[in-house]
């Protein structure tokens, strides 16, 4: 019964609470707002300046904590739109533009496609009306203890369509959209082992 107990409280002891942090986004890499979610879409451009692309502060911890959020294709479907294989790559660099880590997304998109939810976008522009999130992969960090901030920057991204490919790697070009961040401080909850006190 106490060996049952002890394993109990030793599982529990790296236990993780969902902590607030602040997107610090400039305002134009905003899309939108999901539909009826309300979660929050931000465009992804290509960069390697922290505060150009889609910067996170996080609070201090002691123990460090787990960083997740969705990453979506960033595409323009207008009605002549036809299917492409297309990949994407994002980086995920601190505040010091140290590399933290590079993902890649590759989907089958169709024409017609649609996203799982309708975004409220922040620009009506006749340019952007066509402009979608399209397909989900979700992204999980693990944060070092201590203050960090971290920024979501573009890499590249990579249209085929039969034989033909085309790659955009230009600076400023949005290639992604990310959303629905979150995070979770990790915790001491075993009583009968605490943490050391630090100076």
């Amino acid at each position: 019964m106490v060996s049952m107990l002890m394993s109990l409280l030793l599982g529990l002891q790296a236990a993780t609470i969902a902590t607030p942090f602040d997107v610090r986004a400039k305002d134009n890499l905003v899309l939108g707002k999901g539909a009826p979610s309300g979660t929050m879409y931000y465009d992804v451009p290509i960069t390697q300046q922290p505060t150009s692309g889609v910067l996170i502060k996080l609070p201090y911890t002691v123990k460090g904590g787990k960083f997740t959020f969705d990453m979506h294709h960033r595409i323009s479907l207008t009605p002549e739109f036809e299917s492409a294989e297309v990949t994407t790559t994002i980086e995920v660099i601190t505040g010091g533009t140290v590399r933290i880590g590079s993902y890649t997304m590759s989907s089958m998109i169709h024409a017609g496609e649609k996203f799982s939810e309708t975004i409220k976008k922040t620009n009506a522009a006749d340019l952007d009306q066509y402009v979608t999130p399209v397909g989900t992969k979700t992204i999980t960090l693990d944060i070092r203890p201590g203050p960090q901030s971290i920024s979501i920057v573009g890499q590249t991204q990579v249209i085929t369509r039969g034989s033909k490919t085309s790659r955009i790697d230009t600076p400023n070009a949005r290639i992604a959209t990310v959303s629905n961040f979150k995070f979770e401080e990790v915790t001491e909850t075993n009583p009968l082992k605490k943490t050391p006190l630090q100076d």
